[in-house]
């Protein structure tokens, strides 16, 4: 895709607000049935490449405004007539000392904004890993407390419903799997059965805790497993998946092919 250089102005904004848009970009709530849907530009203007790159700036600079608008509300009318001074010569931003100390300030304000969200999503995030260990261990007792679960040395537990039959599964072994993914309070974060696809992978490029615990059955094997967070994502943050999670998973092991040797 041809990269079209963008104002300086706005490469000296994006870094400011990265870290406090990153995280709103998952927050983002899915447009309304009654969105209607963006007018469309006259098609006599769409083929001239001067108004293409013109669409193609605007669109980079209402990106950077809608980003920032819960820090700085800015005034689209003269957004557009700093835009056109500037295209037309009129204002020189590397001699004129007052925009330079307008940028300036306003950077330091956005950078306050972003540090001071990266501190309370920190606080956030340590306290729901704290909340998910202490809901994984429970968790793992209880389920370790019923009929039939055992526990490898790792810590893995696990309840065979149904071994399956053939050969052992090795780490190298590729398995074509139906299986669904459960947080210690029940929330579902994946599950193949629902999407109706099963998922199919070599064991041994999975977390550890599927690696260790599908070699314990065969084709057509059935068995629950709960994971601990050691031998699942540890301490990342996956949003669906908050940092020390213990995963609990009910798999089926549909297919298995041997590696090749």
């Amino acid at each position: 895709m041809l990269k079209i250089q963008k104002f300086s102005a706005i490469a000296l904004l994006v870094g400011a607000v990265f870290a406090t848009t990153a995280c709103n970009e998952k927050e983002k709530a899915a447009p309304s049935a009654e969105t209607k849907p963006a007018a469309q530009a006259d098609s006599t203007l769409t083929k001239d490449p001067s108004y293409a790159v013109g669409v193609l700036l605007g669109s980079d600079l209402k990106g950077l405004v809608d980003s920032q608008k819960e820090v700085m509300s800015y005034d689209q009318d003269k957004l557009v007539s700093g835009v056109k001074d500037a295209l037309a010569g009129k204002v020189d931003l590397t001699q004129n000392k007052e925009l330079q100390a307008t940028l300036t300030a306003l950077n330091d304000k956005l950078s306050k904004a972003a540090e001071a969200k990266a501190k309370d999503d920190a606080k956030k995030t340590a306290e729901t890993a704290k909340q998910a260990k202490a809901d994984g261990e429970k968790f793992a007792a209880e389920f370790k407390a019923k009929e039939g679960v055992k526990e490898t040395k790792s810590g893995l537990l696990y309840r065979i419903e149904n071994a399956g039959e053939g050969d052992v599964i090795k780490p190298e072994d590729t398995v074509k799997v139906h299986y669904t993914g459960k947080l210690p309070n029940g929330t579902v974060f994946d599950s193949s059965v629902e999407r109706g696809q099963p998922a199919e992978f070599k064991l041994n490029e999975v977390i550890p805790g599927w690696t260790e615990g599908l070699q314990l059955v065969k084709k057509g094997g059935k068995i629950e497993l709960v994971i601990p967070a050691n031998l699942a994502y540890g301490e990342q943050d996956l949003g669906t998946i908050p940092a020390n999670s213990t995963l609990y998973f009910n798999v089926e092991v549909l297919d298995v092919t041997p590696a090749k040797k």
